[in-house]
């Protein structure tokens, strides 16, 4: 089970990543303020790092 958990986290941290760098190039384009822009960018990166921590720690422990 906690195999399945530890990739699954690994996998949504990399889709996490891949939609903030969508968002990121999209950000001039959009009409909210910038500051709230970095902020969305900046918490989605954070979530994505804990699900990286997540996933691996759980990978490692199985041993």
């Amino acid at each position: 089970m906690k195999v399945i958990l530890g990739i699954g986290a690994i996998l949504l941290g990399i889709w996490q990543l891949t939609v903030s760098k969508e968002y990121f190039n999209n950000i001039r384009k959009q009409s909210s303020p910038l500051i709230f822009a970095f902020i969305a960018v900046i918490a989605s990166m954070v979530f994505a790092v804990a699900l990286f921590y997540y996933g691996i720690t759980a990978l490692v422990s199985l041993r």
